[in-house]
């Protein structure tokens, strides 16, 4: 319980920090929101009207009084309360909570089947290449390391591209009848089926090289704890070699990889970012990058400040199991 409050506390300036620096690269880029919304139909509105319309989003104030009246509404418990705590979007005039609000479950949903997949798949290979390795099978283990660096020296958003490539090039393919963009079928109903439909080929992309890291990261580790006593212990009482691997050696591996999905949730939330735009898919990451390209302040503050919170929740989870698995572990 110490732990976690001292975790928490320490959040707290950190958060400030990252509110702080994000804000100021935001007010660093060139033009401002009224631009990128009227384009050129600004040079037929009355200099009265410009002037209203930035009043009214509050873009007449200075930077620090902006920032200032932001963090109110983030840091007052009572006003996050509010739809319009985080400010109104500069897009549509919604609310920033709602707009935020209705995107997270198809990252959410994205992120946790990438991240599903990434574990279950780099486990089991990274198994695999170990039990190789210690059999002796150089060539077959040199091969799939190989193929596993090869994989984790891909873009996410290269595979993304070949992926779409080969399902638009070859008729063959189509047989498979994947979806491929958007959420669900055109003027249906979203159902949460449909959903892990379209998103099941965005998020083998995403896992994929998050898989080949795990994979990696799990043979070394195992090939590290295989020379130690209890295993010489085990293969000395007459079990097998995989046995032992599963059974032993996995567990001591556990606490690094618990770190590792620790991490991992965070960096595949941010690398959904070009899976989402790529695919299409109406989340938090495409919402990101429409938010910067039309200069939407108010919605990327609130995805920043997002993004933050998770990546520390994430961390503080990660540390949490760890003492779970381990209670020797100190705090």
């Amino acid at each position: 319980m110490q732990m976690v409050l001292r975790r928490v506390l320490a959040a707290i300036p950190m958060l400030f920090l990252i509110s702080l620096v994000s804000f100021t690269l935001m007010r660093a880029l060139p033009g401002d929101p009224v631009d990128v919304m009227l384009g050129s139909a600004q040079k037929e509105l009355p200099t009265e009207d410009l002037k209203v319309l930035r009043e009214e989003f509050g873009l007449n104030q200075s930077p620090a009084r902006q920032y200032l009246f932001w963090l109110s509404g983030w840091v007052k418990a009572d006003n996050l309360a509010s739809a319009n705590a985080l400010g109104r979007s500069y897009r549509d005039g919604r609310p920033v909570k709602e707009v935020i609000v209705e995107r997270i479950p198809a990252t959410l949903t994205l992120v946790g089947i990438a991240l599903v997949l990434s574990f279950a798949l780099g486990l089991s290979v990274g198994i695999l290449a170990a039990f190789l390795s210690l059999q002796g099978n150089k060539r077959a283990d040199s091969a799939l390391t190989a193929v596993l660096l090869a994989i984790y020296s891909a873009p996410n958003f290269w595979l993304a591209f070949l992926a779409l490539a080969a399902l638009a090039s070859q008729a063959g393919l189509a047989l498979v009848k994947l979806p491929i963009l958007g959420l669900h079928p055109p003027g249906a109903q979203p159902t949460f089926g449909a959903e892990i439909e379209y998103l099941f080929l965005p998020a083998i992309i995403l896992s994929t090289r998050r898989m080949a890291k795990v994979a990696l990261y799990v043979r070394t580790l195992a090939l590290d704890e295989i020379g130690k006593e209890y295993v010489v212990a085990a293969l000395a009482k007459g079990l097998s070699l995989m046995s032992v691997i599963t059974n032993h050696v996995l567990k001591n591996c556990l606490i690094p990889v618990v770190n590792l999905a620790g991490l991992s949730l965070p960096a595949l939330i941010g690398g959904s970012v070009l899976i989402e735009t790529i695919f299409c898919v109406p989340g938090m990451g495409r919402l990101m990058v429409e938010s910067t390209f039309g200069r939407n302040y108010p919605v990327l503050m609130g995805l920043v400040m997002l993004y933050g919170t998770i990546v520390i929740l994430a961390n503080l989870l990660a540390d949490v199991l760890n003492k779970v698995i381990d209670p020797r572990l100190e705090n």
